[in-house]
């Protein structure tokens, strides 16, 4: 995957399913405290907004410290 594949929508599916898990960690761990289904919800919103930050500051980091890569559908075999 090179820059141009990276800085675009090529990761946005990972970066959403990144997102939902951390979300769901956070339904479930509630859930399993016994909390009730208010409580859990709102869990849920606030591991959304965790995860959508904790993401971000991945993703910006990491962009600087990857190399990039070369394009493998352009690579004689």
């Amino acid at each position: 995957m090179n820059r141009s594949d990276r800085d675009g929508y090529g990761s946005l599916p990972l970066q959403l399913g990144f997102v939902l898990l951390i979300g769901l960690s956070g339904v479930f761990v509630s859930i399993q405290a016994g909390a009730g289904l208010q409580f859990a919800l709102l869990a849920g919103v606030a591991g959304l907004a965790v995860g959508a930050v904790v993401t971000w500051f991945v993703v910006r980091n990491l962009r600087d410290v990857m190399p990039d890569t070369p394009d493998m559908s352009e690579r004689e075999w």
